[in-house]
């Protein structure tokens, strides 16, 4: 005896055995079908057969061999119902098909499997049963691909099983292009990196139906803890934001709408969200989805706002500058008079306080001059020496009241000069100079600047080493870290967290290097920034 395991039946051709369980003994030379629930192998190509009677079961069976089916014998008690989309043609009685239509409709929204042809054998002569059922049956529509009235003649049922067979195939042929296009939609949506929200729109307060994993990824929610919640969970009750009021409109009007708004995540963190809403109707016009793309524009909207931030303090120094400009010529008119008027006889104490005041207003010119220097902007780069950049960046702040306990140290060796965007390079250095005294606010301190000539070891090259050395608080370890970040800053409302950062980008520019080392023990903390700027940094 020959048998061919198919891997949800086992086929056996030979002799019958009587007492097999659960099967229609077929005719001697029919195979012989075991159903093995478990078989991982589908049964495609094959028929499930379900008739009773003897003479109606071999003219079906005739009628699957041209067909290129294999009939497979089966009881409606041994008929493993999980099994049933394996088949690509079921043939039953019409008591037994209805039973398993039932079925195939209760478990069709479950499988994506194409569902089998189901064809329903009556008693040649007589209505169908289903057609007489009660008009509020759900199955009072015929709900068979087709209906065989036996006995009929071997051609005829190999015709009307042929029509069935060919729009079944070409069904599934549709159906199963649409599901690769349905799949490949689901991974277009679970790889996009953008996060992804459907909400539905037939249902009140627009409940989420399915978010990406990039949604995940960018909220901390995950798909089971939002499905069915509105998505104002992100607003963490910050409902009166301005821009929220034109996603309430645009919903209301069913129209599209791209805003940025801010949103929170589940750990609590803002963030800045770009969200795009979309509306989704149906062929009859009907809205029925929003569909919502997020963006988190955290990075650029703090650029933006560090932009604003960048160009008022700018503005600020084009006024500062004007004004300097406006003091010099009434200060040079002050500077005039007292000179003559030391000129004339008088006594000693007068000429001791005219002596002084020629001496504060000469203070004052020199200050003003610095920072028309220092905020004129160079266009091009020119040859400067180190000494004049420190000079004028140390009389802007040296000055000032709040630094007036630190103790500023020059060790300059001759340099000559070098090549450099001056205003670049001096903003580089104010940098420097103001981070140091803000690291000493409120304490006496130390501030050692030091200019020399060096070789940069890793490459050879020759140029300026400027060093600023300070007795501060000292950079934390955590901070070392995030030092040339943009946007990081440990100054809180007093600071932008662009200083190193925009230096550092200009240092590059200029083909240079900066160092630094830091302790922030107590009592033993200090900070030491070392700049390096090769002969020449950029070419004139």
């Amino acid at each position: 005896m020959n048998e061919l395991h198919t891997g949800t039946a086992a086929i056996t051709t030979g002799e019958p055995e009587p007492s097999t369980k659960g099967l229609i003994a077929p005719a001697q030379s029919t195979p012989r079908v075991s159903i093995i629930a478990d078989a991982p192998v589908p049964l495609k190509h094959y028929a499930g057969v379900l008739v009773a009677d003897a003479m109606h079961r071999r003219l079906v069976e005739a009628a699957l061999i041209p067909l290129e089916l294999l009939p497979v014998m089966l009881e409606e008690e041994a008929l493993d119902k999980a099994r049933m989309y394996d088949f690509e043609l079921l043939i039953a009685d019409e008591a037994i098909a209805l039973r398993i239509e039932r079925h195939l409709a209760g478990t069709e929204e479950e499988s994506e499997g194409v569902r089998p042809a189901l064809v329903a054998v009556i008693g040649k002569g007589s209505a169908p049963a289903v057609l007489a059922r009660k008009t509020d049956d759900p199955f009072t529509d015929n709900p068979f691909e087709g209906t065989l009235a036996l006995p009929l003649g071997p051609a005829l049922i190999v015709a009307q099983l042929g029509l069935v067979l060919y729009a079944h195939r070409a069904f599934a042929r549709q159906y199963q292009s649409a599901l690769e296009e349905l799949n490949l939609s689901r991974r277009i949506f679970r790889s996009v990196t953008s996060g992804i929200t459907v909400s539905n729109a037939l249902l009140p307060d627009l409940p989420l139906t399915y978010v990406n994993p990039a949604f995940e990824a960018m909220t901390g929610y995950s798909l089971e803890e939002v499905v069915g919640t509105n998505c104002r969970f992100l607003q963490n009750g910050e409902s009166d934001q301005p821009r929220l009021t034109l996603f309430r409109e645009a919903i209301h009007s069913g129209r599209e709408v791209v805003a940025t708004i801010r949103n929170y995540r589940k750990d609590g963190t803002p963030f800045w969200n770009q969200l795009s809403l979309t509306p989704i109707q149906n062929r009859e016009g009907l809205l029925t989805h929003f569909v919502g793309i997020q963006t988190d524009v955290t990075a650029c909207v703090e650029l933006e706002a560090a932009l604003r931030e960048s160009e008022k303090l700018a503005a600020v120094g084009r006024l500062a500058a004007s004004i300097a400009h406006e003091i010099n010529n009434p200060l040079e008119s002050v500077m005039n008079l007292i000179y003559l008027a030391r000129q004339l006889e008088s006594d000693g104490v007068l000429r001791e306080y005219l002596a002084q005041a020629d001496k504060e207003l000469q203070r004052v010119a020199h200050i003003t001059s610095q920072s028309l220097r220092f905020f004129k902007q160079s266009t091009k780069p020119s040859a400067v020496i180190p000494s004049g950049l420190l000079d004028a960046v140390l009389d802007i702040y040296s000055g000032r009241p709040e630094n007036v306990n630190v103790r500023v140290e020059r060790r300059d060796r001759i340099i000559g000069s070098f090549v450099c965007m001056e205003s670049e390079i001096r903003q580089v250095l104010s940098n420097l100079v103001r981070n140091s005294f803000d690291a000493m606010k409120g304490s006496r301190g130390r501030l050692l600047v030091r200019s020399r000539e060096a070789t940069e070891w890793q490459t050879n090259r020759k140029g300026v080493v400027l060093t600023f050395a300070d007795t501060g608080t000292g950079i934390t370890p955590e901070t070392m870290k995030h030092l040339y970040t943009a946007f990081f800053t440990t100054k809180d409302i007093g600071g932008t967290g662009l200083g190193l950062w925009v230096s550092s980008e200009i240092i590059n520019r200029h083909s240079g290097r900066l160092r630094v080392r830091s302790s922030d023990t107590p009592g033993k903390s200090w900070t030491v920034f070392q700049l390096f700027l090769p002969y020449p940094g950029v070419t004139v």
